[in-house]
């Protein structure tokens, strides 16, 4: 993991679940990491963490950008570009959900979602392939991703369906973005990966109540370290490398 000190990572959500546990373990091997929060409760959530890390060889610098506004995320990138060249890893983790049908959910939460899955997965990816291009070329993508980026979990009755039609464009932006990178012959690369359940804050958030704490208790299921650890399996792969895809399960977790 030599060739990622003192390297330069955006992670979105970063704050708390997936996205705090990526940051912490990217400061850990030495990484500069800047770390996206919409809001000056994350931010201060964020602080805390930094605290709490004590001597560690990398750093962690909190930025409020809200993936979900586009002015947002060109001001960051336009300072992340004046104060260190660019990026040098992308881990697009922020997202969203909410319990409902598509048929009759309410459409401003639909459109919350579309502006932080859809439209800042996007447009946060295109920012760090410009700064990336600029600083050296080269770079690495993680999409944080889902199995409902590949088929319908197993609920008796999915109702976070535009949570799950989101992970889906996530996993046909990974397949273009490989495709589009090769054909422009651009040494970025990029992986989705896609855990089962993890027990993290987003269930509550979305306001599905039957993943909630007896859920977790009587069933396998992954944690946040789990997908940090496969993070840093692929930063740790050969520059000649490609991992398209990692799709990963707690051990006899049903699905």
């Amino acid at each position: 993991m030599d060739y990622w000190k003192r390297k330069v990572a955006v992670v979105t959500g970063a704050a708390h679940g997936i996205g705090a546990q990526i940051a912490e373990d990217l400061v850990k091997i030495g990484m500069i990491v800047i770390g996206f929060e919409p809001t000056e409760d994350k931010i201060d959530e964020m602080l805390i963490k930094l605290n709490e890390l004590g001597d560690v060889p990398g750093q962690l610098i909190p930025c409020k950008c809200d993936v979900s506004k586009g002015d947002d995320l060109k001001n960051a990138f336009d300072g992340l570009v004046a104060a260190y060249g660019g990026v040098d890893v992308l881990i697009n983790n922020a997202a969203i959900g909410k319990e409902g049908f598509i048929c009759t959910g309410n459409i401003q939460d639909f459109k919350n979602i579309i502006d932080t899955n859809i439209y800042g997965l996007i447009t946060c990816t295109r920012f760090a392939i410009d700064s990336m291009l600029k600083k050296n070329g080269s770079g690495q993508i993680i999409n944080i991703n889902s199995i409902c980026g590949h088929y319908m979990p197993p609920f008796a009755e999915p109702k976070i369906n535009l949570y799950i039609t989101s992970k889906r464009t996530m996993t046909v932006l990974n397949t273009l973005l490989k495709n589009e990178f090769k054909s422009l012959n651009r040494k970025i690369k990029v992986t989705s990966i896609s855990p089962g359940i993890v027990r993290t804050g987003i269930f509550k958030t979305a306001g599905v109540d039957f993943l909630n704490e007896e859920f977790f208790n009587k069933n396998p299921h992954l944690t946040t370290k789990d997908v940090s650890n496969v993070v840093l399996m692929i930063l740790a792969a050969p520059r000649g490398i490609q991992v398209n895809e990692v799709i990963f399960h707690a051990l006899h977790e049903i699905y």
